[in-house]
């Protein structure tokens, strides 16, 4: 029962109080009792900074806290996609690349580091969400996949690991140390403007009015969405225990044939806008039929 208060009262804090860490995040509790009771707690009962900490160690079932080492090479920014439109993958062929090698290793499931996290959110809320009907059918569920940018800071926050700079070499390619080592550049097409942090990828429930989310997925910002629909999709068919996906709604930056590979592969009808600037794009109804029915069809090389 801890556990559940100390998420609530976390999520109310993210929810409420942007920007402030959990030390002052208590000492509002303590000031305000009304934070305390909608967190679940007492007040003058509040817990300390430990138990927060504690509790998302448990959450957590990596030795540190990224995955990725602090010291890395330079990032770069991603190229700029055109106005109104999502940037490019950054290598021609990742997309077909990255399925047939998810599909080889489909049998094998591999553990996460947030492994933990998403089954409590399994088991203590999508769950709930399921028996209240808030999921749709869980028998022929109708999932929609998109990705969002997750800003985590203004600037990259990195230091030097050479002298480079002070003898006068601006253009130094040395490694550098990272603050934020998981998080990166990537370009935000809705606002026109890059960004620094992740790329939230959701998959969520499309039946329902609410649009609840089923497998929320941090990727790296710079991440295209086709990329990381494919990550996402294979990690929520492996996890997802509650009920059967038959339907998947995606945007136009999914429309790429090893996209339908991959979602035909598991047993999952698409419904995919099309790219307008793809070479392959018809705009009858009958052809996208006809285009879906082939790419159905047609093997994996």
């Amino acid at each position: 029962m801890q556990c559940i208060r100390t998420l609530r009262s976390y999520l109310l804090l993210l929810m409420t109080k942007t920007g402030i860490g959990v030390t002052e995040w208590i000492n509002e509790m303590n000031r305000i009792p009304y934070y305390a009771i909608l967190s679940g707690f007492e007040p003058g009962d509040i817990p300390g900074v430990g138990t927060f900490y504690d509790f998302f160690k448990r959450l957590w079932a990596a030795s540190g806290n990224n995955l990725k080492p602090n010291k890395q090479k330079r990032k770069r920014k991603p190229k700029k996609g055109k106005k109104g439109e999502k940037a490019l993958t950054t290598t021609p062929g990742k997309v077909k690349r990255l399925v047939e090698w998810v599909i080889r290793h489909a049998a094998k499931k591999t553990d996460l580091p947030s492994d933990r996290l998403f089954h409590f959110f399994q088991t203590q809320i999508l769950t709930l969400s399921a028996k209240l009907g808030l999921l749709g059918d869980m028998n022929a569920l109708s999932a929609a996949g998109d990705g969002t940018p997750f800003v985590t800071a203004a600037y990259p926050r990195s230091k030097s690991t050479c002298s480079c700079r002070a003898q006068g070499l601006a253009d130094c390619n040395h490694p550098r140390i990272y603050s934020q080592p998981d998080c990166d550049s990537g370009w935000d097409s809705a606002r026109e403007k890059y960004f620094n942090g992740y790329h939230l990828y959701m998959i969520s429930a499309a039946d329902s009015r609410y649009d609840l989310p089923m497998y929320p997925r941090l990727q790296p910002a710079s991440r295209h969405d086709s990329v990381s629909l494919v990550v996402s999709a294979v990690e929520f068919k492996q996890r997802f225990t509650l009920g059967t996906v038959e339907k998947m709604l995606l945007d136009a930056a999914h429309d790429a044939e090893a996209i339908y590979h991959l979602i035909d592969h598991q047993n999952i009808e698409p419904f995919i806008d099309l790219n307008s600037r793809s070479k392959k794009n018809t705009k009858t109804s009958g052809d996208i039929h006809a285009k879906l029915k082939n790419i159905k069809n047609r093997p994996l090389p």
